[in-house]
């Protein structure tokens, strides 16, 4: 009689086949696996990052950086003085402080519904108080008697979370709240830290309203002291939501152009789209539904015209959301005829290739040439008849010497020309 162990597999050694197996299959484990997730990994921070050690930091923090939560609730208390202003705790942080949510429109009745809704929230990184002073801007603008504002809240309901994040400012934080989480990126975990679920909670009920959230502002600000939105790329979306993105963001740059960056000075989603930020939830689950963008202002000393900023983001949203043709239907925003505008070209600097894009508001004669410093031609891109809309040329350098060159585009009896640099 045959023994036991004799018989089960358990003794027998494994064989050179089975052994390569386990061994790709570890590697797999240990190199592919985390691969899939990599892109999430390797999103750029607009942000940046503070010197947390420094001398400076730890006296900001100390001071809440100029603003802390007593002082919000303060300005709430005057804010909601107005009569168009309403002011609802709508849950609570880690540490039980409540988060507020002031809602400014017209008094007047809106029984069809026809005011668009737009939401922002700021201070989700407690060191980023720049944010705090342009929605403060914002709000103030809103509850005045401007014309503007007049107009706007007669167009629109605005629903603003001023302090996303209070914990993480009373206790000084740079990023992060009371459980050292930034919540900024935590929108993707299994279990979320009760602040994104609060927000999360606010961007179901404002989606599900007769006249939903059209626009979704996430307000930060950047530590190399730049203000620019955070730009995803039509790989991350699609090619006529980013469309639509560069638009709203020249709607608003046109109103402070010197100060705010072109639309593609800070991209991300360059392949796929992330998972862990609202502006992630919103493309989740409502696609080109909703313009979700983070906007970064200046976070330095120097930063300043926080009320220009504001303005520039109100009169921009206005401007964005009054145009039919950039709302109505984004599947057909490829196909509608655009403005004329001639884009700055990307990359900049660039080696040795840069993409030129422009768009058409009708058919014509077009005409896109390449210049050097001497006003020398060194190519044509495009010549001849092209139908309405955007076009796309590319412009390689490589036969070309480093330095500045200008590209011009002629249609319709305009000429509009811009600079490029060439680094080899």
């Amino acid at each position: 009689m045959c023994r036991f162990v004799q018989f089960t597999v358990c003794e027998r050694k494994p064989t050179a086949d089975l052994m390569n197996t386990l061994v790709r299959y570890l590697i797999f484990i240990v190199i592919a696996v985390p691969a899939v997730f990599a892109q999430e990994a390797q999103q750029p921070d607009p942000c940046g990052f503070p010197d947390t050690t420094s001398m400076e930091f730890k006296l900001a923090a100390l001071g809440n950086w100029g603003y802390g939560y007593d002082t919000l609730k303060y300005d709430l208390s005057q804010w909601k003085m107005s009569p168009f202003a309403v002011v609802d705790s709508v849950g609570a942080t880690v540490q039980n402080r409540a988060m507020y949510v002031i809602t400014i429109q017209d008094t007047s009745a809106d029984p069809l519904n026809k005011r668009q809704r737009v939401w922002m929230h700021a201070r989700t990184h407690p060191g980023e108080v720049q944010g705090t002073w342009v929605v403060n801007e914002m709000i103030k603008m809103l509850l005045s008697n401007t014309e503007l504002a007049k107009t706007l809240r007669q167009r629109y309901v605005f629903n603003i979370m001023p302090m996303y994040n209070p914990d993480g400012v009373e206790i000084g934080n740079a990023r992060e709240n009371a459980n050292m989480i930034d919540i900024e990126s935590n929108w993707n975990n299994v279990s979320p830290q009760k602040e994104v679920l609060v927000l999360r909670s606010q961007f179901q009920k404002y989606t599900s309203k007769p006249n939903p959230m059209k626009i979704m502002l996430n307000i930060h600000s950047a530590y190399d002291c730049t203000r620019y939105f955070v730009y995803h790329m039509p790989a991350g979306t699609t090619p006529t939501f980013a469309a639509l993105e560069r638009r709203f963001i020249d709607d608003v740059r046109m109103n402070f152009p010197n100060a705010i960056k072109p639309y593609n000075y800070f991209v991300s989603w360059t392949s796929v789209p992330a998972t862990q930020y609202p502006e992630s939830w919103c493309w989740s689950n409502f696609k080109d539904k909703i313009m979700a963008l983070t906007y970064e202002d200046g976070n330095c000393a120097s930063a300043e015209k926080f009320d220009s900023t504001a303005n520039a983001i109100l009169k921009g949203i206005d401007l964005f959301l009054q145009d039919t043709t950039a709302v109505t239907s984004v599947s057909l925003a490829s196909n509608l005829p655009e403005r004329y505008l001639l884009e700055q070209n990307y990359p900049n600097p660039f080696n040795p290739t840069t993409t030129i894009a422009y768009e058409l508001p009708n058919a014509g004669i077009v005409s896109l040439k390449v210049y050097d410093v001497l006003g020398r031609e060194a190519a044509i891109l495009a010549e001849g008849e092209q139908s309405s809309g955007r076009h796309t040329a590319q412009f390689n350098g490589a036969s070309f010497s480093s330095g500045i060159y200008f590209y011009q585009l002629r249609f319709g009896g305009r000429i509009e020309t811009k600079s490029m640099q060439f680094i080899k």
